[in-house]
């Protein structure tokens, strides 16, 4: 059997049919930086149609606090590991998070006539099948952790009030007394472990009301401003303006906010930058979002840890109990929204998350 096939169009308008093909955005930045081509996919992540972007300034309609994202200059990516780097764009009133490369075009003269960009975003659908492999590995494991913190909580109480007991039996400047205050302390870590267990496996009913993301991430912030000024942490705030409202527990998610900035913390010892974004962002499905990201410059998560840093006890701290992200876990999914981390190509990570806007009654969210 014949398969007939249409002919190849001309040779001039196969690299355009070719880049228009990949399932990748391709954008193309003149020597003097201006956008001179997008292909399809380019057009479809940034939601822009190609006759409004060629002949404008990149930096006048793809805005971004890292004015080099599209620089092909090797000392630009100097000490990055690797060619990749994230990004946040704005785009009139969106944002948009890409991850690019960008390689320079030279005629066969090796003169320098401009850069090509590759590009690709972080899609819902990606992010989303990441998140529900964390939720089902944990499904199973709420009821069971709940049933045994239960079952433990009830001795221990009585261990306490015994060790208490025998403690006021004993001398003042008795050694024996000392060691019971040693058994005391241990005790109570347990019985935090425990506390913990039980907001996993039972979590609080949560008490929304539409509340600003902005104003929660600020409280959670002056939290813990003294301990980032300890730290010699610097915190740039990059907080959208006009974000929606959203409906939450403003102290449940304070709490997720607080056990990131801690994590960040403790993944800059020796100081850094904390950057914390918020904006607006809507998926191809029509559904929007608002964002925030913790993006640090610290030592970064061992790849091999990547798939088990919401998993319970999965901790690489000293005196952690390594349920602090799943609790955060849980809390975001509870309020339908989602958490995701990633390596950062410049070094250290970014935690994000995307909670759900609210539709008005009788359409979509605007």
């Amino acid at each position: 059997m014949t398969v007939r096939t249409g002919a190849l169009p001309q040779r001039a308008a196969i690299p355009s049919l070719v880049l228009d093909s990949m399932d990748v955005g391709i954008l193309v930045v003149d020597a003097r930086g201006r956008i001179g081509y997008l292909n399809h996919k380019a057009e479809e992540m940034l939601e822009v149609a190609s006759a409004d972007l060629v002949g404008r300034d990149v930096d006048e309609v793809l805005i971004s606090n890292d004015d080099r994202w599209h620089s092909s200059d090797p000392i630009d990516t100097l000490g990055a590991r690797t060619t990749l780097r994230e990004t946040n764009l704005k785009i009139g009133d969106r944002e948009v998070t890409i991850e690019s490369s960008a390689s320079p075009i030279r005629n066969g003269d090796d003169e320098f006539l401009g850069t090509l960009v590759t590009f690709t975003d972080y899609g819902e659908g990606e992010d989303d099948e990441e998140f529900q492999r964390n939720v089902q590995r944990l499904a199973s494991l709420g009821e069971l952790s709940a049933v045994v913190a239960h079952e433990i909580r009830n001795p221990l109480t009585g261990i306490r009030t015994t060790v208490q007991y025998v403690g006021t039996k004993l001398a003042e400047g008795d050694p024996k007394k000392e060691d019971l205050q040693d058994v005391i302390k241990e005790i109570d870590r347990i019985e935090q472990i425990i506390t913990e267990l039980l907001l996993f496996g039972r979590p609080q009913a949560a008490k929304t009301e539409l509340v600003q993301l902005n104003e929660v991430v600020e409280k959670s912030l002056d939290n813990v401003a003294l301990q980032f000024e300890e730290a010699k942490i610097a915190v740039k705030r990059d907080l959208g303006e006009d974000l929606p409202a959203i409906d939450v527990d403003p102290d449940q998610m304070q709490q997720v906010f607080l056990n990131l900035l801690i994590n960040s913390i403790e993944a800059m010892s020796d100081g850094g930058t904390l950057r914390v974004t918020t904006s607006t962002r809507r998926y191809r499905s029509g559904r929007r979002v608002v964002e925030v990201a913790f993006s640090d410059t610290g030592v970064g998560i061992p790849q091999e840890n990547l798939d088990k840093i919401f998993d319970p006890f999965f901790t690489t701290r000293a005196n952690g109990t390594g349920l602090g992200l799943t609790i955060s876990l849980q809390i975001v999914r509870e309020h339908g929204g989602r958490i995701t981390v990633r390596n950062r190509s410049q070094g250290g990570s970014t935690f994000r998350i995307t909670l759900p806007v609210p539709e008005p009654e009788g359409g979509t969210s605007g």
